[in-house]
Protein backbone atom coordinates (compact mmCIF):
# COMPACT_ATOMS: atom_id res chain seq x y z
CA UNK A 1 0.00 0.00 0.00
CA UNK A 2 1.19 3.36 -1.26
CA UNK A 3 1.97 6.21 1.52
CA UNK A 4 0.17 9.50 0.85
CA UNK A 5 1.82 12.29 3.04
CA UNK A 6 -0.95 13.95 5.35
CA UNK A 7 -0.81 17.13 3.46
CA UNK A 8 -1.06 15.65 -0.09
CA UNK A 9 -4.34 14.37 1.54
CA UNK A 10 -5.89 17.43 2.41
CA UNK A 11 -4.68 19.06 -1.21
CA UNK A 12 -6.63 15.95 -2.93
CA UNK A 13 -9.16 16.88 -0.54
CA UNK A 14 -9.47 20.46 -1.76
CA UNK A 15 -9.46 19.65 -5.39
CA UNK A 16 -12.47 16.98 -4.67
CA UNK A 17 -16.11 17.88 -5.26
CA UNK A 18 -18.65 16.33 -2.95
CA UNK A 19 -21.45 17.63 -4.84
CA UNK A 20 -20.59 15.90 -7.67
CA UNK A 21 -21.04 12.37 -5.98
CA UNK A 22 -24.66 11.02 -6.47
CA UNK A 23 -24.13 8.82 -3.91
CA UNK A 24 -22.38 11.34 -1.33
CA UNK A 25 -25.37 13.80 -2.11
CA UNK A 26 -27.93 10.57 -0.78
CA UNK A 27 -26.22 9.99 1.90
CA UNK A 28 -25.66 12.77 3.59
CA UNK A 29 -29.51 14.19 2.37
CA UNK A 30 -30.55 10.53 4.20
CA UNK A 31 -28.63 11.56 7.55
CA UNK A 32 -30.19 15.16 7.74
CA UNK A 33 -33.47 13.81 7.15
CA UNK A 34 -33.02 10.44 9.89
CA UNK A 35 -31.67 12.90 12.12
CA UNK A 36 -34.36 15.94 11.23
CA UNK A 37 -37.25 13.55 12.15
CA UNK A 38 -35.62 12.26 15.14
CA UNK A 39 -35.18 16.01 16.74
CA UNK A 40 -38.92 16.89 15.54
CA UNK A 41 -39.94 13.55 17.29
CA UNK A 42 -38.12 14.55 20.81
CA UNK A 43 -39.29 17.89 20.61
CA UNK A 44 -43.07 16.69 20.03
CA UNK A 45 -42.47 13.64 22.90
CA UNK A 46 -40.90 16.80 25.14
CA UNK A 47 -44.40 18.88 24.75
CA UNK A 48 -46.66 16.12 25.25
CA UNK A 49 -44.53 14.46 28.37
CA UNK A 50 -44.08 18.23 29.59
CA UNK A 51 -45.71 18.41 33.46
CA UNK A 52 -47.79 22.01 32.23
CA UNK A 53 -49.52 20.30 28.84
CA UNK A 54 -50.31 17.33 30.83
CA UNK A 55 -51.91 19.21 33.64
CA UNK A 56 -54.06 21.58 31.25
CA UNK A 57 -54.73 18.84 28.76
CA UNK A 58 -56.17 17.08 32.12
CA UNK A 59 -58.67 19.92 31.86
CA UNK A 60 -60.87 20.97 34.49
CA UNK A 61 -60.75 18.03 37.11
CA UNK A 62 -56.65 17.87 36.65
CA UNK A 63 -54.33 18.17 39.82
CA UNK A 64 -51.59 20.45 39.91
CA UNK A 65 -48.64 18.06 38.96
CA UNK A 66 -46.60 21.19 37.67
CA UNK A 67 -46.60 22.64 40.69
CA UNK A 68 -47.13 26.20 39.71
CA UNK A 69 -49.77 26.37 42.22
CA UNK A 70 -48.50 25.58 44.93
CA UNK A 71 -51.01 22.04 44.55
CA UNK A 72 -53.94 24.62 44.63
CA UNK A 73 -56.84 23.92 41.74
CA UNK A 74 -55.31 23.35 38.27
CA UNK A 75 -54.02 25.83 35.54
CA UNK A 76 -57.22 25.31 33.50
CA UNK A 77 -59.20 26.15 35.91
CA UNK A 78 -56.55 29.14 37.22
CA UNK A 79 -55.91 30.57 33.59
CA UNK A 80 -59.94 30.24 33.34
CA UNK A 81 -59.82 28.18 29.54
CA UNK A 82 -63.54 27.16 28.47
CA UNK A 83 -64.43 23.68 29.80
CA UNK A 84 -64.65 22.54 26.22
CA UNK A 85 -61.45 24.25 24.95
CA UNK A 86 -58.87 22.43 24.00
CA UNK A 87 -55.35 25.40 24.40
CA UNK A 88 -52.44 23.44 23.50
CA UNK A 89 -53.68 22.07 20.24
CA UNK A 90 -52.59 25.30 18.67
CA UNK A 91 -48.76 24.44 19.84
CA UNK A 92 -49.48 21.04 18.73
CA UNK A 93 -50.38 21.94 15.75
CA UNK A 94 -47.54 24.24 14.88
CA UNK A 95 -44.68 21.79 16.33
CA UNK A 96 -46.13 18.80 13.72
CA UNK A 97 -46.17 21.46 10.93
CA UNK A 98 -42.37 21.92 11.96
CA UNK A 99 -40.71 20.07 8.39
CA UNK A 100 -36.64 19.99 6.04
CA UNK A 101 -37.36 22.04 3.43
CA UNK A 102 -33.88 21.30 2.02
CA UNK A 103 -30.38 20.15 2.50
CA UNK A 104 -27.88 22.16 0.69
CA UNK A 105 -24.51 19.98 0.51
CA UNK A 106 -20.89 22.75 -0.19
CA UNK A 107 -17.93 21.36 -1.96
CA UNK A 108 -16.45 20.11 1.05
CA UNK A 109 -18.89 17.60 1.83
CA UNK A 110 -20.54 19.69 4.64
CA UNK A 111 -24.26 20.42 4.73
CA UNK A 112 -27.20 22.52 6.27
CA UNK A 113 -30.57 21.54 6.71
CA UNK A 114 -33.16 24.15 6.05
CA UNK A 115 -35.55 23.55 8.78
CA UNK A 116 -38.86 25.70 9.55
CA UNK A 117 -39.95 25.60 13.12
CA UNK A 118 -41.94 28.32 15.08
CA UNK A 119 -40.11 30.29 17.48
CA UNK A 120 -40.99 31.28 20.86
CA UNK A 121 -42.54 34.28 20.17
CA UNK A 122 -44.71 32.67 17.33
CA UNK A 123 -45.99 30.23 20.32
CA UNK A 124 -46.97 33.23 22.16
CA UNK A 125 -48.93 34.91 19.14
CA UNK A 126 -51.51 31.67 19.05
CA UNK A 127 -52.19 31.21 22.93
CA UNK A 128 -54.06 34.12 24.18
CA UNK A 129 -55.40 34.23 27.09
CA UNK A 130 -59.18 33.69 27.28
CA UNK A 131 -59.36 37.00 29.03
CA UNK A 132 -56.78 39.42 28.24
CA UNK A 133 -56.04 39.67 24.14
CA UNK A 134 -52.29 40.01 23.59
CA UNK A 135 -51.23 38.29 25.94
CA UNK A 136 -50.05 34.66 26.00
CA UNK A 137 -50.94 32.36 28.92
CA UNK A 138 -47.89 29.98 27.70
CA UNK A 139 -45.65 33.26 28.30
CA UNK A 140 -47.33 33.33 31.41
CA UNK A 141 -46.63 30.22 32.30
CA UNK A 142 -42.64 30.67 31.55
CA UNK A 143 -42.60 34.31 33.19
CA UNK A 144 -45.83 34.69 36.07
CA UNK A 145 -49.11 34.85 36.34
CA UNK A 146 -50.65 37.43 38.68
CA UNK A 147 -53.81 37.16 40.82
CA UNK A 148 -53.22 33.95 42.07
CA UNK A 149 -53.70 35.14 46.19
CA UNK A 150 -57.18 35.85 44.56
CA UNK A 151 -57.69 32.50 42.84
CA UNK A 152 -60.28 30.17 44.48
CA UNK A 153 -60.46 26.65 43.73
CA UNK A 154 -64.71 26.37 43.91
CA UNK A 155 -67.17 25.34 41.67
CA UNK A 156 -68.33 28.09 39.78
CA UNK A 157 -70.82 29.12 36.60
CA UNK A 158 -69.66 32.20 36.34
CA UNK A 159 -66.02 30.51 36.02
CA UNK A 160 -65.79 30.12 31.96
CA UNK A 161 -63.60 26.87 32.82
CA UNK A 162 -67.02 25.46 35.34
CA UNK A 163 -64.10 25.73 38.37
CA UNK A 164 -62.25 28.24 39.71
CA UNK A 165 -63.21 31.98 40.48
CA UNK A 166 -61.29 35.08 41.68
CA UNK A 167 -62.58 37.04 44.72
CA UNK A 168 -60.63 40.80 45.12
CA UNK A 169 -61.26 40.49 48.65
CA UNK A 170 -59.14 37.68 49.53
CA UNK A 171 -55.49 37.26 49.58
CA UNK A 172 -53.93 34.20 50.61
CA UNK A 173 -50.16 35.15 50.08
CA UNK A 174 -49.78 32.70 48.04
CA UNK A 175 -47.45 32.94 44.69
CA UNK A 176 -47.56 31.56 41.08
CA UNK A 177 -44.43 29.53 40.31
CA UNK A 178 -43.21 29.97 36.99
CA UNK A 179 -41.38 26.72 35.20
CA UNK A 180 -39.47 26.25 31.80
CA UNK A 181 -41.99 25.52 29.20
CA UNK A 182 -41.75 26.38 25.25
CA UNK A 183 -38.97 28.73 25.30
CA UNK A 184 -36.97 26.02 26.75
CA UNK A 185 -38.16 23.19 24.50
CA UNK A 186 -37.75 25.09 21.07
CA UNK A 187 -34.31 26.38 22.48
CA UNK A 188 -33.19 22.60 23.27
CA UNK A 189 -34.37 21.98 19.54
CA UNK A 190 -32.42 25.20 17.83
CA UNK A 191 -29.36 23.55 19.60
CA UNK A 192 -29.68 20.29 17.70
CA UNK A 193 -30.47 21.71 14.53
CA UNK A 194 -27.08 23.60 14.99
CA UNK A 195 -25.17 20.37 16.07
CA UNK A 196 -26.69 19.02 13.26
CA UNK A 197 -25.59 21.52 10.29
CA UNK A 198 -22.04 21.30 12.17
CA UNK A 199 -21.28 17.59 11.51
CA UNK A 200 -20.10 16.07 8.71
CA UNK A 201 -20.05 12.26 7.04
CA UNK A 202 -16.67 11.10 7.79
Amino acid sequence: MAYIPKLTKQNIMKDVDFRKSMEYLKAIKALHLNKFNEMKTNLINSFEGHLVTKEIDGGVGASNISGTLGGKGNLFSFIGFKSNSNPTEPIRLALNAISQTAVITKKDGSATSHILYPSPDDIFKITPLPWADGRSWVLGIERGISNFGQYLDLKAESSRSGRGIQNENVDSGASFSTTPYITELIKTFEKEVNKLNSSRIT
